[in-house]
């Protein structure tokens, strides 16, 4: 994976994922949080910013909270069905 050069009007990096979980990487200037927040944009791309040096840990983070997020989703469909079936 190719990190794009940051410089002083673009101190950070965006990643992104799209629908079909590619990463793409881009020099940014805007800043969305910290570790724990991030984005979701209307062309359905998902990521966050961050500081060129935490690049990694802030990839883990974000992809460890959709895990969490997608493991809810799925109990919550699962207990929709028990109560479904239990008609």
């Amino acid at each position: 994976m190719k990190i794009p050069k940051t410089s002083i009007e673009l101190p950070y990096i965006e990643f992104r994922f799209d629908k079909k979980g590619r990463l793409t990487l881009f020099a940014t200037s805007d800043w969305w949080g910290g570790k724990n927040c991030g984005f979701i944009s209307s062309d359905g791309y998902e990521g966050n910013t961050c500081p060129p040096e935490k690049l990694d840990a802030y990839i883990k983070a974000f992809r460890a909270r959709k895990i969490k997020l997608i493991e809810k989703e799925i109990l919550v469909l699962e207990r929709k069905l028990d109560n479904i079936n239990s008609w």
